[in-house]
């Protein structure tokens, strides 16, 4: 199957979807740990019927109310962790960690009796055990180990054992801008998907939430087109596939400060 990438000239944004956004700015949790990403953040979409199936049976995709009803956004983040840190207590203590990491995630979910936005994390995978471990554990982020790397303009992610499962070949275009200015099409419209609380399924069945704190203030952004594909099943009912972006739905980014929350009870 390919995802077409001619289902709409912008990817969906929060507006087109039916359901309830909790303010974030109302939050009173505390992050618990930063790094800095360096890599993409590619949007792209997809049949409904096909996103469904890739949802635990707990949630439901929003309703989209928007003109192109048969669709709904699917998202990869691909790239390196670097200047990891743990806070405690609003302060940052450095680790030095470095690793590399891929994320699939479905914005505009809610609880099949709730009305809360969420974004969903379907799968993730990383290079450094102990942030598997955690990710897996405590928020639901379904992450496994895995081998990752730039290969020129192509990001490759395969097993340990070096069996392909994805790989995304990017194209940048044009120059970097401070990401404390940027004016880059669909860049607030990917940064709200994001601020939306994250929902994961831990091994038991449980969902948690977290919120990621993704900040621009000194990153580094520019555009990008990419067209990935999924050579192995990441998780139960996805096929193999290529997939485009949508036009302006790819963002390189270079030093934006990623914060994550302890994970909790989720408000659906």
């Amino acid at each position: 199957m390919v995802c077409s990438r001619s289902f709409m000239d912008a990817f969906l944004t929060r507006g087109a979807f039916a359901g309830s956004v909790i303010d974030v700015n109302a939050f009173r949790g505390s992050f618990v740990g930063e790094a800095r990403f360096h890599g993409c953040i590619m949007f792209s979409n997809w049949p409904r019927r096909e996103v469904a199936r890739l949802l635990p049976p707990e949630l439901e995709l929003a309703g989209n109310n928007s003109a192109l009803s048969d669709v709904h956004p699917v998202v990869f983040i691909f790239g390196e962790q670097t200047d990891g840190a743990v806070i405690f207590g609003g302060v940052t203590v450095p680790t030095g960690v470095h690793y590399h990491e891929f994320g699939m995630a479905i914005p505009f979910v809610k609880h099949v009796r709730g009305r809360y936005l969420h974004t969903h994390i379907v799968r993730m995978y990383a290079s450094y055990f102990p942030a598997v471990w955690n990710g897996s554990t405590h928020y639901g982020f379904a992450k496994e180990m895995g081998k990752m790397s730039w290969q020129g303009p192509v990001f490759v992610l395969t097993t340990e054992e070096e069996a392909l499962l994805f790989h995304a070949a990017v194209e940048r275009e044009g120059e970097w801008s401070p990401g404390s200015a940027c004016m880059l099409p669909s860049f607030e419209a990917m940064r709200e998907a994001f601020a939306l609380p994250i929902v994961g399924r831990k091994a038991d069945g449980t969902l948690v939430c977290s919120y990621f704190g993704w900040a621009f203030s000194e990153a580094s952004v520019r555009a990008a087109d990419a067209c990935a594909s999924i050579d192995a099943p990441l998780v139960d009912g996805l096929t193999p596939r290529r997939c485009h972006d949508v036009p302006s739905g790819t963002f390189d980014v270079r030093g934006m400060t990623w914060r994550v929350t302890w994970p909790a009870k989720c408000e659906f």
